[in-house]
């Protein structure tokens, strides 16, 4: 890992100065004055400060605890120990340096030695002050569970080199920096290699191939939170100081949380897509709609729950961050009172629903397809295939054109035909586009209109107005395009021309005469057996055109003669 070496090596410069940074004191126990005076009494008398014992051991109340004065030094050099383990820290300068200590100061009587530690404290016994509390009881329990493996003691049989101190730490503990992290690193590698290789492989077989996607995405920051417990357990056995111990287990909770913020950052992935794909198994349209957002919302949620865990590992007091944002909630809403109507524009259009994703809108003058609808805005894909985006507060109180609704698409337009038509002929060639209409399956049935409307400046025009019943724009051209080779099928098996616009000129110099035979129209036999072949089941009536090639539609390619 490339910056690795460097990396050590700061650690091992920031874990020599916080070693460093001890009591550089020493403490007269007589007496104990004040509540300062008993915790420097404990604190400064013992390694790495001083060595005391019996001194470090005054300042408790170890008759009520039924400890005996022999063993009270080693007793007070074990909660020392357990204290630097655990990370908890004393703030001794903190801590109050007169005799009479205020009542608002105490906690029943008694002034907290550590927020960490709820059964130990400093307590006036007569005019002294000691360390007092039920857990004097329990040291010998405390250090046996803090050291489960007690690596001073296999040192000091060791050779005297290992003891030897380089940046103010023994060489022992630089190895054992060393070969802690080698050991969380081969845990994380392993824990991820047994996820995406051994139980993914097996899983396979099982046939729960969902199930291994989840251990892929999960396989590394699990492998962070296995390398985090070995990080806990085994770092504090290196004997460091209480500062190293308080910022190591600091960082290693912030670790561990942030890996955990991000495996559920990652499951929200998965389970999004997994709706995703159900979604798509299905008619309706709004859950498609609602997965983007449910995935944002969520992602959202995890971000914010796994910063405020954060903060408590940090011991940043959350409540109080809370009511400091809660006193400022108005200038804030002000602030974002553009991103609060926004909010509120989904909440409405999840509410009313006036189109769904895949729907043919036009919303505000701009044109589309609806791809996506977030927390903040809707994004409209136009059909030159750009990308609008439209605030869901405009989105809200503007009028919707939903064309992805219609349940009937409409058809209006005018054929001309030639004035040299006989009536008989314009009759024919109505009726036949009524029997075309009645004849094709896509056409509404119920409501159609085709008429001889009126008399134009070039040609006879015949009014004709229906609606399809097709789910697509591309079906709704297919079929448009075969109305209209069927109307000039039917021109042209009836006798009847589509008119241009013509003009008449008079010219002084005639062209040459010459005999133009007059157009001869069907007689009222051929016009009415036209009429009826154009009809439902007639012998003249094509549906659906058939292709002269496989019809170079867009997407799959059709084969000549697969029509349906």
């Amino acid at each position: 890992m490339v910056g690795t070496p460097h990396l050590v090596r700061a650690a091992f410069v920031v874990l020599a100065s916080l070693s460093s940074a001890t009591l550089t004191f020493a403490q007269d126990a007589d007496d104990c004055p004040t509540p300062r005076a008993a915790a420097r009494a404990w604190l400064a008398n013992l390694p790495p400060n001083g060595d005391d014992p019996a001194r470090a051991a005054a300042c408790f109340d170890w008759a009520s605890a039924g400890v005996g004065a022999d063993v009270a030094p080693t007793r007070a050099r074990m909660l020392k120990e357990v204290f630097d383990r655990n990370g908890w820290y004393v703030e001794v300068d903190g801590l109050p340096d007169v005799a009479e200590v205020p009542e608002d100061q105490l906690q029943n009587g008694v002034l907290p030695l550590s927020p960490r530690v709820s059964d130990l404290g400093l307590q006036r016994v007569g005019e002294r002050w000691v360390i007092a509390g039920e857990g004097l009881s329990r040291i010998p329990e405390m250090h046996e569970r803090a050291f489960s493996f007690d690596v001073s003691g296999v040192v000091e049989q060791g050779p005297s080199w290992l003891r030897h101190r380089v940046l103010a730490v023994e060489v022992w503990q630089l190895l054992g920096v060393f070969f802690v992290l080698l050991a969380g690193l081969f845990v994380r590698s392993l824990v991820i290699f047994v996820l995406v290789h051994q139980v993914t492989r097996w899983l396979h077989r099982m046939r729960q191939q969902w199930d291994g996607e989840v251990l892929r995405r999960a396989a590394k920051p699990l492998g962070t939170v296995a390398m985090t417990g070995i990080l806990w357990w085994l770092l504090p056995l290196l004997r460091f100081g209480v500062r190293v111990n308080q910022i190591g287990g600091i960082a290693l909770r912030v670790m561990a949380t942030t890996a955990t913020v991000l495996l559920l950052y990652r499951l929200v992935d998965f389970a999004a897509d997994l709706f995703a794909k159900r979604a798509e198994k299905t008619e309706s349209k709004f859950d498609d709609q609602i997965v983007p957002l449910v995935r944002k919302t969520s992602k959202v949620f995890v971000a914010v729950v796994g910063v405020i865990f954060v903060l408590q590992n940090l011991d940043v007091d959350v409540g109080s961050l809370l009511a400091g944002v809660s006193l400022g909630g108005l200038a804030f809403t002000l602030a974002a009172k553009d991103t609060v109507a926004n909010l509120f524009g989904s909440v409405s259009i999840f509410a009313d629903q006036p189109f769904q994703i895949g729907d043919w809108v036009v919303i505000d003058g701009h044109e589309g397809v609806i791809e996506e609808v977030g927390m903040r805005s809707t994004r409209i894909r136009t059909f030159y295939d750009s990308l609008i985006t439209i605030p869901n507060s405009k989105v809200a109180d503007a009028a919707i054109d939903n064309y992805g609704r219609r349940r009937f698409r409409r058809q209006t337009f005018e054929v001309g035909i030639t004035y040299d038509s006989s009536v008989e002929q314009v009759e024919a060639f109505v009726e036949g586009i009524r029997a075309i209409l009645k004849a094709n399956p896509a056409v509404r049935k119920d409501a159609y209109e085709v008429h001889f409307r009126h008399f134009g400046a070039s040609a006879l025009q015949v009014f004709v107005y229906f609606f399809f019943q097709v789910g697509s724009w591309s079906d709704e051209l297919r079929q448009r395009h075969n109305v209209l080779l069927e109307i000039m099928r039917l021109a042209k098996r009836v006798g009847v021309d589509f008119a241009f616009p013509t003009q008449t000129l008079h010219l002084e110099t005639l062209a040459t005469a010459r005999t133009i035979e007059p157009r001869r129209a069907p007689d009222l036999a051929a016009l009415t057996a036209a009429v009826a072949g154009h009809g439902p089941g007639g012998a003249h009536a094509v549906v659906d055109t058939p292709l002269l090639t496989d019809g170079f539609f867009p997407g799959a390619a059709q084969v000549k003669g697969d029509e349906g």
